[in-house]
């Protein structure tokens, strides 16, 4: 993928067969990029790409919002979102790659010290529901633009579903182990009834711009969960 001249950017700068920006001679403009930029000027710039690209896209859609609009919130030149980035898919990938990073790295965290296995689920709710409030554009890109791409939507289900899940099958089997969950249900089929009944809410609260408290919720979305809706 060709970029063309930008300010950060030279004559003939293309995208080599790893991915990586390469000038006319085959150097590496993001090894230059970070070289010549002042100590962390390289990496803000980087967060900066991805924090404007997730905006970019929850108020246009991802089809609507070009590259050159994502530079322009992000502040730099066109070339430079290249410098760091294959294509606006890979930009988009990894600002979601990165979300759910610090909502694992958020969670494992707080099991140092929360170690009852249905607080513990109730605190992985809670962040859950969270993440419309703490960053709403983040919400509408995945309640949204990522479920219009089977791509994304495979992507996704791959890397991240998949370790939402494993992390509250591990939970739910800790309270069988201990005798607060009862062994005749399926830890898979409980960590996918919680993940959509969490994923419904926030659906409907992006739609809808429907706000509710995240921590109360949570702990009625695991009421449910845990002791259903029958009386006593």
């Amino acid at each position: 993928m060709a970029s063309g001249r930008g300010k950060d950017g030279g004559v003939g700068d293309a995208m080599a067969k790893d991915g990586r920006s390469k000038d006319s001679r085959g150097k590496d403009l993001r090894e230059d990029a970070d070289r010549e930029a002042p100590a962390g000027q390289a990496g803000e710039k980087y967060e900066r790409i991805l924090d404007a690209a997730v905006e970019v896209i929850a108020e246009k859609g991802y089809f609507n919002a070009p590259v050159s609009a994502i530079a322009a919130r992000a502040g730099v030149a066109d070339g430079t979102v290249y410098l760091y980035f294959k294509s606006k898919d890979d930009v988009l990938r990894t600002a979601i790659d990165r979300n759910f990073d610090r909502f694992h790295q958020q969670v494992i965290e707080r099991f140092k010290d929360l170690t009852d296995p249905r607080e513990q689920l109730q605190y992985i709710a809670q962040v859950h529901l969270e993440s419309n409030s703490v960053n709403r554009a983040m919400a509408i890109v995945m309640q949204t633009e990522v479920r219009q791409s089977a791509k994304f939507i495979a992507e996704f289900s791959h890397h991240h579903l998949v370790k939402y899940i494993q992390v509250v099958r591990e939970v739910i089997r800790r309270g069988q182990q201990q005798g607060i969950f009862r062994q005749d249900v399926s830890d898979g089929v409980v960590a996918h009834c919680m993940f959509g009944a969490i994923d419904e809410l926030l659906s409907s609260a992006v739609f809808t711009g429907r706000s509710y408290d995240a921590k109360a919720t949570a702990a009625q979305v695991l009421d449910v969960l845990l002791n259903g809706i029958t009386r006593g």
